[in-house]
């Protein structure tokens, strides 16, 4: 399975008179927006039992995935260990942080609600970590002590992904190929199994949908217009490839 901080002045009263003011901070462009839970509990359905079937296959996957990893994919995983939106500026493009500061600043806030409706619905399930209850697999990430279902990272990066792919269509198959790896990374080091994230890709979809439609997220998009008329300025070289 394959995957991809200036100087300091001389003198410090110079350098306090003519520093410039700093940057005001964000107002928060996601206040207001609350999700319920609840609406998506029929969506994920309820995991697969200890026991069944559709576990069996979870963890033939997972011992697949620990039999035949290498180093350079176990690598790649470690490239999402934290929900990092600078991991989707080769899928873009350009540089988010410094093209688009208002992107980068705001786009948090959205996604500290879709993290707050994963964590209540991880607290509903309550599904152990598959290297809690499977002694044989040994995860290539640091374990975790949260519950598994859904997966957290996958719904941070899938939903990551679609809400950059409304603002940039023009990248949306790049962004979402970004969005997958995300989740695939935590199957392919044991610390989910897959069905978490398949669930967590269902989640995000729903998820970002919804935020897509809030007038927040409307609000957000249009005070975004210049900075996304800079994100589609392809560099010199055009897209750089992106690892699968």
């Amino acid at each position: 399975m394959g995957f991809s901080v200036g100087l300091k002045g001389l003198l410090l009263g110079a350098v306090v008179a003519i520093a410039p003011a700093p940057a005001q901070a964000l107002d928060d462009p996601a206040a207001g927006l609350q999700l319920n839970p609840q609406t998506y509990k029929s969506l994920l359905g309820s995991p697969p039992a200890p026991g069944s079937p559709q576990e069996a296959e979870d963890l033939a996957i997972l011992r697949w995935n620990q039999r035949t990893r290498s180093p350079q994919a176990v690598q790649h995983a470690w490239q999402f260990l934290n929900r990092y939106l600078g991991l989707f500026n080769s899928a873009v493009g350009a540089n988010l942080a410094k093209t688009a500061p208002t992107l980068w600043q705001g786009l948090p806030a959205f996604l500290r609600e879709a993290d707050r409706v994963k964590d209540a619905l991880k607290d509903h399930y309550r599904r152990p970590r598959p290297f809690v209850t499977h002694g044989d697999l040994r995860p290539c990430l640091p374990l975790e002590t949260s519950h598994s279902f859904p997966s957290g990272h996958s719904t941070w990066y899938a939903t990551a992904s679609r809400l950059l792919a409304d603002l940039l269509p023009q990248r949306r198959e790049r962004l979402l190929s970004i969005g997958l790896q995300g989740g695939y990374a935590r199957v392919y080091c044991q610390v989910h199994y897959p069905s978490d994230v398949l669930a967590a890709q269902r989640l995000a979809s729903a998820l970002s949908a919804e935020i897509i439609t809030s007038p927040q997220w409307q609000a957000f998009r249009v005070r975004l217009q210049p900075e996304l008329l800079k994100l589609l300025q392809q560099p010199p070289a055009g897209l750089p490839l992106l690892s699968d």
